[in-house]
């Protein structure tokens, strides 16, 4: 099999380091005022129940990462691990789909930035903005990974303060008792307060899973984390959970506390419409700033992530000897220079695509990907391969793997269901993993030794 190229990247991250960029990917802020917001518009009180079940998905994902990342805390992520315990085709598929989706992950981020910063700054042309943005953003992921990781970490720190202005705003002025989660789903559909139906809340609750868990961009820096081993399965929990109680807690509190329900759920910006009038009018405007600073934050640490996910691809000899030198090159700060310019190229590239064309290449990433994650833990500790002694381990095996695929099996139906963005986004990455089979076969298989994730690390 062919050795590893190119250098190495220096293990001097703590835990609680990896946890601050970890949670700046996450971004809280960004969830809630994303998807939670598109949900309270859906299922209008609902919400609040789906998001309660969204915490217990978050258990099931946290488990799954938190054993997968312990045992194969490595730059490549879910790849490393899937392919070292499924067979090469596996960690291919893994790797193809997400390195796929990297570059149009960043120009979403980007272009979702784009109102804010024109509602703070009403006279700056929008055009230029996604543009601009990801260049700034990418200066500071080619920082020191420890410098980058202070710097998100501040921004993590104001996004979190707009966190706790919500559930503390909610907590101060409760307006209805815990019944709401049992009750009868109402929401304001069409200018009325109706009922929710049934097939509204299970296609909600597809986007609160989604929302809500997390945790797993950890797995990235698993290189530059000291004693990885041991404290990458703690690291992927707290902030698995940090992220889903941040993301869940404020949807809650909304539903249950805001005087004029009808009225919040039927704003276009419900989170700024409660908090302004539960503390004043000041507070809206506020807040728009607080979700534009965490989107930026959510864009430097996507792009940290992605130019070390690039730079396993060259590690690994995925492509000729000339692209992976260069991907696999580390600056003598330690960073993946290379790979992260060329990830942060992918994502201006894909600024030229709409929007919607953008959200339906990453819409079926969870099918695929969280299948293999599953079915790698679950065949993985039957092994030996995971969970093994001085390794994170889940509970009760094989629970969280099983209720890991029932939630692969409701993310492919919600998908198939969605014919504006789930259904052609399943078609297109299904694409892209025969695109990704037949490159190990054809070429990947047939070098001598044949090719399986590189396990090379400091």
């Amino acid at each position: 099999m062919d050795q590893p190229t190119g250098g190495k990247l220096r293990r001097n991250l703590n835990a609680f380091e990896v946890l601050l960029l970890t949670l700046s990917c996450l971004s809280p802020v960004v969830s809630i005022f994303g998807i939670g917001g598109d949900v309270l518009h859906q299922v209008g009180t609902g919400a609040a129940a789906l998001f309660a079940i969204g915490i217990g998905a978050a258990v099931v994902w946290a488990a799954m990462y938190a054993e997968l990342g312990s045992a194969y805390p490595f730059a490549g992520a879910d790849y490393v691990g899937v392919g070292r315990i499924l067979g090469g085709w596996a960690g291919m598929v893994t790797l193809a789909i997400w390195a796929a989706t990297t570059g149009p992950s960043i120009a979403f981020t980007a272009r979702s930035l784009v109102p804010y910063i024109s509602e703070l700054a009403p006279g700056l042309p929008a055009g230029p903005i996604p543009f601009v943005t990801i260049a700034a953003a990418a200066a500071i992921a080619l920082l020191g990974v420890r410098t980058g990781a202070l710097v998100t970490g501040a921004f993590l720190a104001l996004e979190l303060a707009a966190v706790a202005a919500l559930i503390g705003a909610g907590l101060l002025h409760p307006a209805r008792g815990l019944g709401t989660l049992t009750a009868q789903p109402f929401a304001m559909l069409a200018g009325h307060w109706a009922p929710v139906s049934a097939a509204a809340l299970a296609l909600g609750a597809v986007s609160v899973i989604y929302g809500t868990v997390g945790g797993n961009q950890a797995l990235y820096f698993g290189e530059e984390l000291k004693d990885a081993n041991r404290r990458m399965g703690p690291v992927v929990i707290a902030a698995c959970m940090i992220g889903a109680f941040a993301t869940a807690l404020p949807v809650i509190l909304v539903v249950l506390s805001a005087r004029d329900l009808p009225a919040v759920l039927a704003s276009p910006a419900p989170f700024a419409t409660f908090l302004s009038a539960a503390v004043g009018a000041w507070a809206g405007p506020a807040l728009s700033a607080g979700v534009a600073l965490a989107i930026f934050n959510a864009m430097v640490v996507g792009i940290m992530v992605g130019g070390r996910l690039f730079f396993s691809l060259g590690r690994d000899r995925l492509f000729g000897a000339s692209l992976d030198g260069f991907l696999a090159r580390v600056a003598p700060s330690g960073v993946p220079r290379a790979a992260t310019l060329a990830v942060t190229v992918f994502g201006l590239a894909c600024c030229f695509v709409g929007v919607h064309a953008l959200l339906v290449f990453m819409s079926g990433l969870l099918v695929y990907g969280w299948s293999l994650v599953c079915l790698a833990v679950l065949i993985g500790r039957r092994k030996g391969l995971t969970g093994g002694p001085g390794y994170w381990r889940a509970p009760l095996f094989p629970l969280f793997p099983v209720l890991g695929l029932v939630m692969a099996a409701v993310f492919t139906v919600s998908d198939l269901m969605d014919a504006d963005a789930g259904r052609p986004s399943l078609l297109l990455l299904g694409l892209v993993v025969l695109a990704a089979l037949a490159w190990y076969f054809l070429v990947l298989k047939r070098r001598p030794g044949g090719w399986t994730p590189s396990l090379d690390q400091p």
